[in-house]
């Protein structure tokens, strides 16, 4: 199950003044991510500072049977 983690002041404050464009995408199981409108994710770091090295794994479906 997922975890929400209380998101700090600074945090907050960050989201509160995103440019335009950017739409926070997830609250769970960590950092804020928040993508810009070129379509890059970034994390919002506890201090408040953009971190752009989000990475995403591809997974593979246990549902996606070749038969």
């Amino acid at each position: 199950m997922a975890k929400t983690h209380p998101l700090t002041r600074r945090q907050i404050r960050r989201i509160e003044r995103l440019p335009k464009g950017h739409e926070v995408v997830s609250t769970r199981d960590g950092p804020p991510i928040v993508r810009r409108p070129d379509g890059q994710l970034l994390r919002v770091q506890p201090n408040g500072h953009l971190e752009a090295n989000v990475r995403v794994e591809r997974v593979r479906s246990y549902l996606d049977v070749h038969g």
